[in-house]
């Protein structure tokens, strides 16, 4: 069944294992397609990508950061991992008898390329390829070392070249194995083309998705919000939430300019706290704000406000329009909000903060306030 190096040999049906662990490496589930398991390929791939998107969910929309660590811990390592062990498994499972026997009495060149993902010159060294092993792992030696001692911009460049290497060694170390069989003689092009195309599309098309539709960062470039928020306080904005529920009395969120602003020539984005919701009456007075009259408890203000202001101004009922919502800073006396220029249409909204990450010293949860509990 085999032939020496240079030549290869035809089976239909089988599949290689070692392949198979290679593809599950670049992206889960595509082992278990490439030897035919499809359904259960496709599950694992859609599973993996599901759970990230629970584990981000959990961190940046709910009060469960840490299960959402824990989520993206057991789908960005343990989940893999076991995924490469099913991918081998699912290939072998496809194989004759005689071509498993074969397989394994020869050097395996796509177990020299998978060797080859944790160190340059590995896989080399599992042919006894001693020279070329060994000039690879100097040169990945060199090109870490120079890494950690450039600037930040040399330092990426250092990265780049760390996978100029890895698509060579890849390459040469395949090349380099006694057997190479026939159904994947051309897959070592295919599988660098793999390397460098999944991150190259699937990295922006997960950004653009992630940034879009599940979350995003922020940063607060004015004293509007303080005390609750500081200048340059880096956050994590929630879009995800919003697309199952309302908007609650409470949450901090930022959203487009309004037509009102729109018209001031204001372009960014704006960060505020929702304090009336559709059909509430708000009246501040006093240096107290009432919502249908009963006063609600603001302890997270910088100061009282000292103005005057009712939502009778805006709207003949003096209630807040359905799908609208009256947000102001927290600091009140110094913050351009919607007691001057009104309300934010439920489609302005971007989402709601929920999580400070800068700095850190002040990192953590961005919690709604318990109205309920208040005088």
């Amino acid at each position: 069944m085999y032939r020496p190096e240079g030549q290869s040999t035809n089976e239909t049906g089988n599949k290689e294992p070692w392949l198979a662990v290679n593809l599950s490496w670049l992206l889960p589930g595509i082992g278990q397609i490439y030897a035919g398991k499809s359904v259960k390929g496709y599950s694992i791939l859609f599973g993996y990508l599901l759970s990230i998107g629970i584990g981000g969910w959990l961190i940046v929309g709910s009060n469960h950061p840490l299960v959402g660590v824990a989520v993206l811990i057991l789908a960005l390592i343990f989940l893999p991992i076991l995924n490469l062990f099913d991918a081998h498994r699912s290939a072998r499972s496809v194989n004759s008898e005689e071509f498993e026997l074969a397989r394994k009495q020869n050097k395996d060149a796509w177990l020299a390329v998978f060797l080859s993902h944790f160190l340059p010159g590995l896989g080399h060294a599992y042919l006894k390829k001693w020279l070329p092993g060994i000039l690879f792992f100097i040169t990945f030696i060199i090109i870490v070392i120079g890494g950690g001692l450039l600037s930040p911009i040399g330092g990426l460049f250092a990265k780049l070249l760390q996978a100029v290497l890895a698509l060579i060694v890849f390459y040469n170390v395949y090349n380099s194995a006694p057997i190479r069989r026939e159904q994947s003689a051309r897959a070592i092009n295919l599988f660098i083309a793999g390397f460098i195309g999944i991150p190259v599309i699937l990295a922006p098309f997960l950004t653009v998705a992630l940034r879009q539709f599940v979350a995003e960062a922020r940063y607060i470039p004015s004293g509007a919000m303080i005390p609750t928020l500081q200048i340059n306080d880096r956050l994590i904005i929630d879009k995800l939430t919003y697309r199952f529920s309302n908007p609650q009395r409470g949450d901090i969120v930022v959203f487009n300019p309004t037509a009102a602003l729109e018209r001031e020539k204001f372009k960014d984005a704006f960060i505020k706290r929702i304090i009336g919701l559709p059909g509430d009456r708000i009246d501040v007075k006093a240096g107290k704000v009432y919502i249908n009259d009963k006063v609600i408890n603001e302890n997270y203000l910088e100061e009282a406000p000292n103005y005057n202001w009712s939502s009778t101004a805006l709207t003949r009922d003096g209630k807040v329009p359905p799908n609208e919502y009256l947000v102001l800073g927290d600091n009140r006396n110094n913050s351009y909000d919607g007691h001057y220029w009104g309300f934010v249409p439920r489609a302005k909204i971007i989402g709601k903060a929920t999580t400070r990450f800068w700095p850190i010293d002040r990192s953590g949860s961005i919690t709604r306030p318990d109205y309920n509990s208040q005088n």
